[in-house]
């Protein structure tokens, strides 16, 4: 399951409603630790997660697993509410809230999924039935996507590709209504902290920021809450910054620049010799293995818009004329090339500005620039848009 920084942050929240903090204990029944690799005095432990996930967990208690099936008491002590895990070592781990003065846990350590029920923490039950649910809907959801995109390698009929279109838009219109329910009907401040952190990832923003702001509402005096929301606020700020800077050097909406080098033949070409078609400016090289890994998309795009007023230019930063050939006939790049063989000191890279390859731009016919470093399906989706 992936967790993002902001979810890092939340696991560490150690906040609580005003008075709920003191000793709390978690009493784990576990069979089956034989099932595990073997080792000498493996030991079970309960942490508590630094303010911000930054240092090693903190142990507030340790057992050792002397049996194959026992019962171990762990004890700890918080200020407030937080989330805890259990740890058996190489083996599993499970989260727990301490909203409970004793909490019950059964393990079965054979098991690698739903290996672990609790009683006495309503809090501790909805959080894992929120992973749980979370990781079920996320892995059909990549298998969606999965076979999405091997329709779309095999040219499968439209038809196809707009059924499973449909399947994957409705998996995860499933996901986000599930998410923000799940968050505004949460009873404690902690589960909501940790859920929210899981779903930046797959809210739009301004559901997102709806959802967290219905849980600061409910949560008024929750000082992890006002930690979030500062966080979110500056974090917006700096993506905000990013992309005035990003678009300030953007060359999209401008005039391209004009580049004149040798093709193969010999023979000089300028982008301006396009002048009235579309055409994508593909910057790349043989030796670049990310530009030779995107080839084929470039290939399978050229095949299918060069009957629409559409075609493609080369332009390679090779060092040397022949493996520049070479690469031009292994990946079958049947378009205009041209370079002036500079490596890093091509003028491409003065005049266009790019830091890596591979890198394109799309010129329309009037010779405006309207996208830029398309990428895979980026691609095809674009020229789709505007070749119609």
């Amino acid at each position: 399951m992936l967790v993002t920084g902001l979810v890092v942050t939340l696991l560490g929240v150690g906040c609580k409603d005003k008075g709920s903090g003191g000793d709390f204990s978690v009493s784990v029944n576990y069979i089956n630790a034989d099932k595990l690799a073997p080792m000498e005095k493996r030991r079970m432990v309960l942490e508590e997660i630094p303010f911000g996930g930054e240092g090693a967990p903190v142990i507030l208690d340790s057992a050792t697993v002397a049996e194959a099936k026992g019962k171990i008491e762990l004890e700890g002590k918080a200020k407030e509410e937080g989330i805890y895990q259990v740890a058996v070592e190489n083996g599993p781990v499970l989260l727990l809230v301490n909203d409970a003065d004793n909490i019950k846990v059964e393990l079965d350590m054979s098991k690698k999924e739903r290996y672990y029920t609790v009683q006495g923490s309503e809090g501790s039950k909805q959080l894992q039935d929120f992973i749980q649910q979370y990781s079920d809907r996320s892995q059909e959801i990549n298998g969606v996507f999965a076979s999405l995109d091997s329709l779309k390698q095999v040219g499968a009929s439209d038809s196809l590709v707009l059924a499973m279109t449909d399947r994957k838009n409705s998996s995860i219109a499933s996901l986000t209504t599930y998410m923000k329910d799940f968050i505004n009907n949460a009873k404690s401040p902690s589960v909501s902290l940790f859920s929210l952190g899981l779903s930046s990832q797959v809210l739009p923003k301004a559901e997102f920021e709806t959802v967290m702001n219905n849980v600061m509402k409910k949560f008024p005096e929750h000082g992890m809450l006002k930690n979030l929301k500062q966080t979110y606020d500056q974090q917006q700020a700096q993506v905000a910054e990013m992309e005035k800077q990003r678009a300030a050097k953007s060359l999209v909406g401008k005039p391209a620049p004009n580049l004149t080098m040798a093709d193969p033949g010999g023979k000089n070409v300028s982008i301006a010799d396009f002048r009235g078609r579309y055409v994508l400016v593909d910057f790349w090289a043989s030796w670049c293995g990310p530009c030779r890994q995107e080839n084929p998309n470039v290939v399978r795009a050229y095949d299918k818009f060069r009957s629409k007023n559409f075609t493609i230019l080369g332009v390679s930063l090779d060092k040397e004329k022949e493996p520049w050939l070479k690469a031009i006939a292994a990946d079958k790049l049947s378009w205009s090339h041209m370079s002036d063989l500079k490596y890093w000191d091509s003028e491409s890279v003065k005049v266009y500005g790019f830091e890596g390859i591979p890198y394109n731009v799309l010129i329309d016919p009037q010779g405006t620039i309207i996208a830029e470093n398309l990428r895979g399906f980026d691609l095809e989706n674009k020229l789709t848009e505007v070749l119609k």
